[in-house]
């Protein structure tokens, strides 16, 4: 894999997380991202490259979904507990927070800001706050390839079957 480009396999572990996450393998994930943040101590990229394409992957079927829309159109997200009492985003964990600025952040057009937020989402190098962040993203991503899936509608090429036995 390593004379394969930088992208290409960063897709190849993102599906795999996702393929892991879908087929119920949670000590694989673990070991996964064990390795990733490991790899990040040693000054590898760790997770923030996977992260990002998994909310890209999230963005482009959310896009597909949304189908046409008007211009200047923002997407907003609506938070809530357990009871289902709506929650302010500063309200939510550093981790978390960031996270889902990224993924707003990407859906409203200004990928740079994406970054950003990542950046704050996975600057610990704790296996605890990475999973929070790689399991939502993990979740945003499969539920749209889902739905995908479901409706008949094209997911990014490099996603299609993950998970379930593909």
């Amino acid at each position: 894999m390593s004379d394969e480009c930088p992208l290409v396999q960063i897709r190849a572990r993102a599906r795999a997380l996702v393929a892991m996450a879908r087929d119920g393998d949670t000590a694989g994930l673990v070991d996964a991202l064990d390795r990733l943040l490991a790899e990040q101590a040693e000054g590898g990229p760790g997770p923030h490259r996977i992260v990002g394409e998994l909310i890209s992957a999230a963005v482009q079927m959310v896009a597909v979904r949304a189908g046409e829309m008007p211009p200047h159109t923002l997407f907003a997200v609506d938070i809530r507990d357990d009871a289902d009492h709506a929650v302010a985003i500063d309200h939510l964990e550093p981790p978390l927070r960031a996270t889902i600025r990224a993924l707003l952040a990407e859906l409203n057009g200004h990928p740079e800001d994406a970054c950003f937020q990542l950046e704050l989402a996975l600057s610990d190098i704790d296996l605890e706050s990475t999973l929070e962040v790689v399991v939502h993203a993990l979740l945003w991503t499969i539920g749209m390839l889902e739905w995908c899936e479901e409706q008949g509608v094209d997911a990014p090429d490099w996603l299609r079957g993950a998970g379930l036995a593909a």
